[in-house]
């Protein structure tokens, strides 16, 4: 595919979720709690896009093709955005901004702390992404601030399997696909060299 019309696909796969969300409105498929329905969605495909960003480094070592690379950062700022979003509906609509409550409900709850720690540590790649910011920072310290998606990534995973019930399928294959990417990244990948 010509690195063009990947680079308009990208922002499709970024805006999936919210079509998603759009034609369930539209179905009136919300749910009775559309709050909770929103919190499923918007969490998944955050957790998903980001899977999917530590993927793309990996797709382009072995095929070669820039184009990985060229949509890795778009991509990664869409998860962003939608566990942004996630954590938001949460804070406002689910607990209506109620401050007091929320900080108990984070000193209280291992997953709220989980999610807000992954959610910091994107918000710190998100704001060190852009390219003046990269070209101003040493190579290979930027290189291993942004291996913390690792990090984030499993964060988001454990904060998942922790309010999962009954049914652990996803959460599993969320957490065997991460790990493989990890064993591969350790296998097959050399540290970048300095710049």
């Amino acid at each position: 595919m010509p690195l063009l019309w990947f680079r308009l696909v990208v922002p499709l796969i970024g805006l999936a979720p919210l079509f998603w969300i759009g034609w369930l409105y539209q179905q009136d498929e919300l749910g009775i709690f559309p709050e909770e329905t929103l919190l499923h969605i918007t969490g998944h495909s955050g957790l998903m896009l980001l899977l999917l960003t530590i993927s793309w480094g990996m797709l382009r070592r072995f095929t070669g093709w820039v184009g990985f690379i060229a949509t890795r950062r778009q991509l990664g700022l869409w998860a962003f955005w939608w566990l942004l979003a996630h954590a938001s509906i949460w804070a406002g609509w689910d607990q209506g901004w109620n401050f007091d409550w929320i900080w108990r409900e984070m000193s209280e709850l291992l997953h709220l702390q989980l999610g807000l720690t992954a959610l910091l540590v994107l918000l710190l790649l998100a704001a060190t992404s852009p390219t003046r910011i990269r070209l101003a920072m040493p190579g290979l310290i930027w290189h291993s601030l942004h291996r913390l998606v690792y990090v984030a990534t499993a964060l988001g995973v454990w904060h998942l399997w922790i309010i999962t019930r009954l049914d652990y399928r996803l959460v599993m294959a969320y957490a065997l696909l991460l790990a493989s990417l990890l064993l591969l990244r350790l296998i097959f990948l050399k540290p970048p060299t300095p710049s």
